[in-house]
């Protein structure tokens, strides 16, 4: 199999002073060509909150049974 190139998430967003650095970083990798951000938007914020909000309601489903 041939890999052409990789996706890197990050547990947070960064701020752009450390986005510049980790992007610097990865540029010193061997055979990195290219490094590209992805802005952070509202559609973000929406899903991280609606994984959040599943995941209590199946803790609370989990805590409720025993």
């Amino acid at each position: 199999m041939s890999i052409k190139g990789l996706v890197v998430h990050f547990r947070r967003d960064l701020e752009d002073h450390e986005a510049e650095r980790m992007s610097d970083a990865l540029m010193m990798l061997k055979g990195v060509t290219k490094v590209s951000p992805v802005a952070f938007d509202y559609e973000d914020d929406l899903n991280r909150e609606r994984i959040k909000r599943e995941l209590l309601d199946k803790i609370g489903a989990l805590l409720s049974e025993t």
